[in-house]
């Protein structure tokens, strides 16, 4: 039978028809070996590979990269145990919230200026210019590169908050509300200020400084400076720079010498010196008058009442942004996390 270019075409197409469908139940309906190839990280991707983001690779190298700067950033080491786990998925968000910034880049400030502050800023915390070249090129960044990436999560803020802060809004009612759910629960504790010197007995004879502290009234007693005389013999090293002011002690379980007796019945008298013996040591106290117990008023309260709310409201809508963008780009396929 002679071959002829038809026939050699029809043998091709049908060939390429056969593949072809092939594909397509193997991709659509089987999720066969194809499939598998393109799905399995251990087969369709590098095993370098951690995550991908509409397109965008993210390496474990990559990974290994951000967990360091992230440290740098927040000055510590390493990063914690219990932070690796969450590492990848902070990585992924953050690319997100990036390529969504990309296609809103001409509607948001230009943040030039701020990132070359912050640069200078995070140089100022090495040792010199040369040490923190170094750890730029490290991180595979130059200058001009980093100032870019700092500019450029500038923007992915101002693009995050522009999303979320209609949802922020917390009226005057709203605090008002939360104030009366809450009110038993805002009660200032009944507070004096206090000074304090102090001298410890451990391993030390307890009557040589018995006698040293009741020196020490007896001169405060006379009209001696006590700011003077608690910078020059407090072994309280808290408060002897401060002249022995311990500040306002308030009545709460928690409170600073609570065996001392501040307030209730037997509360040291006002401006009077007294010697208290705790069991640290000898303390020469002079406090001021008591500020009654009180629950502040709605009005008192509303700013910083507001302030909580819209910072709790904000988490919540910052987290339901993220799970949606992250929901978003699974349903299309568009993000693919192999893990660590």
């Amino acid at each position: 039978m002679k071959i002829t270019p038809f026939r050699i075409f029809s043998l091709k197409l049908a060939f390429f028809s056969a593949v072809l469908a092939y594909l397509a139940v193997d991709l659509l309906t089987w999720h066969g070996p194809v499939w598998g190839i393109l799905h399995n990280p251990e087969i369709g991707e590098s095993k370098d590979v951690a995550a991908r983001v509409y397109g965008e690779v993210l390496t474990r190298g990559v990974l290994a990269r951000f967990e360091q700067e992230q440290n740098w950033l927040r000055g510590r080491g390493e990063t914690p145990r219990n932070e690796r786990a969450t590492m990848l998925m902070e990585m992924v968000r953050r690319t997100l919230l990036r390529i969504r910034t990309r296609y809103n880049d001409k509607n948001l400030p230009d943040f030039t200026e701020e990132a070359r502050e912050e640069l200078s800023r995070l140089e100022s915390r090495a040792v010199s210019a040369q040490e923190f070249d170094q750890w730029l090129a490290s991180q595979g960044y130059t200058r001009q590169a980093f100032e870019q990436r700092l500019a450029m999560a500038m923007k992915s803020a101002a693009l995050l908050e522009r999303a979320v802060e209609p949802f922020c809004a917390v009226s005057d009612e709203d605090a008002d509300k939360h104030y009366e759910l809450l009110r038993e629960q805002l009660t200032i504790p009944a507070h004096r200020r206090v000074k304090q010197i102090f001298l410890a007995t451990l391993e030390r004879e307890p009557q040589a400084v018995e006698s040293r502290a009741r020196d020490l009234l007896q001169q405060v007693q006379n009209g001696e400076d006590f700011a003077r005389l608690a910078r020059n013999n407090s072994e309280d090293d808290a408060t002897a720079a401060s002249g022995g002011d311990l500040g306002e002690v308030y009545d709460t379980p928690e409170r600073t010498l609570p065996e001392l007796p501040l307030f209730g019945p037997g509360a040291l008298p006002v401006d009077e010196p007294a010697l208290v013996q705790s069991k640290w040591g000898w303390h020469i106290l002079v406090s001021g008058p008591i500020t009654p117990a009180r629950v502040p008023s709605a009005q008192e309260c509303r700013e910083t009442l507001k302030s909580a709310i819209r910072s709790a409201q904000r988490e919540l809508v910052v987290r339901a942004f993220f799970d949606a963008a992250v929901r978003e780009a699974f349903s299309k396929e568009h993000l693919m996390i192999y893990g660590e």
